[in-house]
């Protein structure tokens, strides 16, 4: 029996919100997006890109496995504001209403019982859909997780319900894709499984990276991962320092003023801060509701089968999560280090990408990048 009221989780692997391109073929996609821009290769790396970040998005990194956030995870608690703001004005203006006609506000007349019923007709299905939208974040998952595993060459996605989606890490398409957005084009990558075609999705994967900034930082972000998977150990130390600090999401729940943190987050060092400095007060107000998200959420667990197939080794000398964070943790998070220390932070990140370049030009440098 269809139940209008049954709740649907904002899960970005589900399929329900991501409807970009139908086929690797597609180039000119759906609803403002654009198609397919390129298919990454996992074998062969890009000698030319210019840096190597995981985006602050990296919840473990080991010699096991690497496990990210969800794409939707940046922006927890946006769908739950927006829910009850349009709720409330939808199903207010109903209720105004119902109110009117029972009060006897317009009597008999024609025109307010045509202007009564077409309101009705407007703002119940409208109440309904933003009441979905309303409850689509709390009482689920904190974030729907996502693991690599370059030891057996999987790729796990924890999905709503506590299912799990495996899939080989060869098997997984990885495209560009990009999204008009008002006045800015927005890029991603996304893992995609097809059908027997080879062309037509059947699963889409959205990576946790949502940029405006271009192929080129992007980039930046699918060798991060691609090394991580593809290349040898000797990679490990350097793609562990070019990450600064790890979201605390792993075993504990995200707190309300990491959440406003976490929202205000400088991903270009200093030159973003004026900018969101004037954001301030949107991320103030989004912080509460998703705090209210994190809040009534359940740490997702992975089954025991992906947990034996994880199992790093006991003394292993790559593992960066959230407890080597540093103290001040909101000075690099926001870009208010001294001078000083910013200095001495962004050179490690950047010896450390320039190194994993060099390896790139080494073994990569006679060949072109295939698309």
């Amino acid at each position: 029996m269809f139940n209008p009221f049954k709740r649907f989780p904002v899960d970005p692997s589900s399929g329900r919100f991501y409807k970009g391109f139908l086929r690797l073929s597609d180039k000119g996609g759906q609803f403002g997006y654009k198609g397919v821009s390129r298919i990454y290769s996992q074998e062969k790396g890009d000698p030319n890109v210019k840096g190597i970040s995981g985006f602050d998005s990296v919840v473990r990194l080991n010699s096991t496995y690497l496990e990210l956030v969800d794409q939707s995870y940046n922006w927890r608690g946006t769908w739950t504001l927006a829910g009850v703001i349009f709720f409330c004005m939808f199903f207010g203006l109903f209720c105004y209403s119902f109110i009117g006609v029972m009060m006897g506000w317009g009597g008999n007349s024609f025109g307010f019982w045509f202007g009564t019923l077409l309101i009705w007709a407007i703002t119940l299905p409208l109440s309904l859909l933003t009441y979905r939208m309303m409850t689509s974040e709390v009482f689920f998952s904190t974030y729907y997780p996502i693991r690599f595993n370059r030891k057996n060459g999987m790729v796990y996605v924890y999905q709503s319900g506590g299912t799990v989606l495996s899939v080989p890490w060869r098997d997984i398409h990885f495209v560009l894709t990009s999204a008009k957005m008002g006045f800015s084009t927005q890029w991603t990558i996304v893992g995609c499984t097809t059908e027997e075609d080879g062309d037509t999705v059947a699963k889409a994967i959205p990576l946790p990276i949502d940029l405006s900034q271009g192929p080129e930082v992007i980039l930046m972000y699918w060798e991060f991962i691609r090394c991580y998977m593809e290349e040898g150990d000797e990679y490990l130390p350097d793609l562990v320092d070019t990450i600064p600090w790890c979201p605390p999401v792993e075993k504990q729940k995200e707190g309300w003023l990491f959440g406003l943190l976490y929202l205000s987050k400088q991903l270009f060092g200093r030159l973003g801060l004026i900018v969101n400095a004037l954001q301030l007060p949107i991320f103030f107000v989004i912080s509460f509701p998703r705090w209210l998200v994190m809040a009534t959420c359940n740490i997702p667990v992975w089954p025991a089968e992906v947990v034996s197939a994880c199992q790093p080794a006991e003394n292993d000398p790559v593992n960066k999560g959230a407890e080597n964070n540093p103290l001040q943790v909101w000075r690099p998070m926001l870009g208010l280090q001294g001078k000083t220390r910013y200095a001495q932070s962004f050179a490690r990140e950047r010896e450390a990408m320039d190194r994993i370049i060099a390896r790139l030009k080494v073994k990569y440098g006679g060949q072109e990048s295939t698309d």
